[in-house]
């Protein structure tokens, strides 16, 4: 099902968007273009695209939306986690532990990733949760799924 495009907003609110998902963007040390585009997604909000000539974070309407309810991500986590995609992407070190890992494993990484890069707090733990959500959803049980993101956190810690 494709999903329902967003309301229309003004370009002034549009620009608005764009720079604070740009200051995001900055604030996680995210390194590229950081665009907005008002239409819609399936991605979650946002989407990390590497690229030779740089990397682009393109933040979508969707993302709006779900910072705007209060039981679901805010903007500052959707970013954070397309930081740790571009972590893992361009850090030598991750990028090698990291190759050929199946997409669910990468994004729990880019989870966890973007919760150490929030710092303490609701955006930290809801990117913890989500990480181990989304071993449950891949079929981790509940207590290897706690000690696996325990001891991922411990080694991205080491390694950030």
């Amino acid at each position: 099902m494709t999903p329902r495009p967003p309301d229309p907003i003004t370009p002034a609110e549009t620009r608005r968007r764009r720079d604070r998902a740009r200051r995001l963007a900055r604030a996680v040390g995210f390194v590229g273009r950081v665009l907005y585009r008002h239409a819609p997604t399936d991605s979650g909000g946002a989407q990390f695209v590497p690229g030779q000539a740089g990397d682009t974070l393109v933040v979508y309407a969707e993302a709006f939306r779900r910072d705007a309810n209060p039981d679901d991500f805010s903007l500052r986590a959707i970013v954070a986690h397309e930081r740790g995609h571009q972590v893992l992407a361009r850090d030598r070190r991750l990028a090698a532990r990291a190759a050929g890992l199946p997409v669910a494993a990468e994004e729990v990484l880019a989870s966890l990733i973007g919760a150490r890069l929030v710092g303490p707090g609701s955006d930290r733990e809801a990117l913890v949760a989500k990480a181990a959500a989304d071993l449950l959803d891949a079929g981790v049980g509940p207590d290897r799924a706690a000690r696996l993101v325990g001891d991922l956190w411990g080694l991205l810690g080491e390694l950030l």
